[in-house]
């Protein structure tokens, strides 16, 4: 299993740092990195202002992570969204859903 890096700050957050290319090939990576940052820490960060691809699976991934924090009471945020997420999640009718889990 190929992870993407992530790092776990001096607050207990674990900050994933999501590469600029989520094409279709990254979704399960992603989806397992994700997994594995909410099994350290109750508090995951996807820092997104690299992202310069990005996947509608790659976005599901996001999306099922986000409503999996909700519904665990545990914390997740995108930070400094991309233009070509934001762009995509527009795209895809999730303007509002980036809007509530994004932080600049």
């Amino acid at each position: 299993m190929s992870l993407i890096k992530w790092t776990e700050e001096d607050d207990g957050r674990i900050r994933l740092g999501l590469p600029s290319d989520l094409d279709l090939p990254m979704a399960q990576p992603l989806l397992d990195s994700l997994r594995a940052a909410f099994k350290a820490s109750a508090d995951v960060t996807a820092q997104a202002d690299a992202v310069e691809r990005i996947s509608a699976a790659c976005i599901q991934a996001l999306v099922v992570a986000a409503r999996d924090a909700a519904e665990r009471g545990a914390a997740f945020a995108i930070l400094r969204p991309s233009d070509v997420l934001s762009e995509a999640c527009e795209d895809l009718g999730l303007a509002a859903w980036l809007k509530q889990w994004s932080r600049a």
